[in-house]
């Protein structure tokens, strides 16, 4: 089996953008991966077709041969969207790879740890209220988790919590 196509398709929901690619072989058997980055899809795009000439042809079963190709071929190693466009094309190897061998991708990685995966909805907001109001139609809606990103009245007041020498002082000193 060998790679004969990388194709890229950049898409937006709910105003993120992301970036899923699709590998096809001369055996028919395609497989999909996700960048996971969002906001840089085309700068993947450009690193996912600087890869093609080094993937095409190759057999998609030899992940962690091709994955060495890929990250350690590169005078710069990684690099978020480098490490973006190497996850995406990954994730689609492994797909193959379960496909033709005909069992789920996670028993690939060690077999199931569970039933079901929590997940959770991601919730910007600028204000208390609208925080509350947004939490309440979101747990409506079924959600159990919510992840909140800090308002942007509030980045300022907890800047330093992600600087780690002001954050330390900040603890230290009360």
């Amino acid at each position: 089996m060998k790679i004969t196509a990388i194709k890229t398709f950049p898409v937006n929901i709910a105003g993120r953008s992301q970036l899923n690619i699709k590998l096809e072989t001369n055996a028919g058997i395609y497989g999909w991966g996700a960048s996971g980055l969002t906001g840089r899809e085309m700068a993947v795009i450009g690193a996912v077709n600087h890869f093609r000439p080094l993937l095409i042809g190759k057999d998609p079963r030899q992940i962690g041969s091709i994955w060495q190709d890929l990250y350690r071929g590169q005078y710069f190693e990684g690099g978020r969207v480098l490490t973006a466009a190497i996850s995406a094309i990954d994730i689609a190897l492994y797909d193959i790879k379960g496909k033709a061998l005909g069992v789920p991708v996670y028993e690939l990685l060690g077999g199931k740890q569970r039933d079901y995966v929590e997940c959770f909805a991601s919730l910007r907001f600028s204000s208390k209220e609208e925080l509350i109001s947004r939490a309440k139609k979101l747990i409506e809606k079924g959600w159990k988790m919510l992840r909140l990103a800090p308002a942007e009245y509030e980045e300022e007041k907890y800047a330093s919590v992600f600087e780690p020498r002001e954050s330390i002082a900040i603890m230290l000193n009360g």
